[in-house]
């Protein structure tokens, strides 16, 4: 397992194990399906993890500081 997808799958497993989940649908253009896609097989996870960990990355960095 390569380091990109061992970080990968440690943060979506902590998102899995220590938050409530609640189901959404969000609709995406057909280009960006094909771009988490890519990356997902790319470093050898799935979109589902890889929009996750991204949303979840995003949101850590414009968090206010405590």
């Amino acid at each position: 397992m390569n380091s990109k997808k061992r970080v990968f799958l440690t943060i979506y497993y902590a998102l899995l194990t220590t938050h409530e989940q609640r189901r959404v649908n969000v609709d995406f253009p057909i280009w960006v399906i094909e771009a988490l896609d890519k990356e997902a097989a790319r470093i050898g996870v799935t979109r589902q993890s890889i929009i996750k960990v991204w949303i979840a990355e995003r949101l850590e960095q414009h968090k206010p500081a405590a």
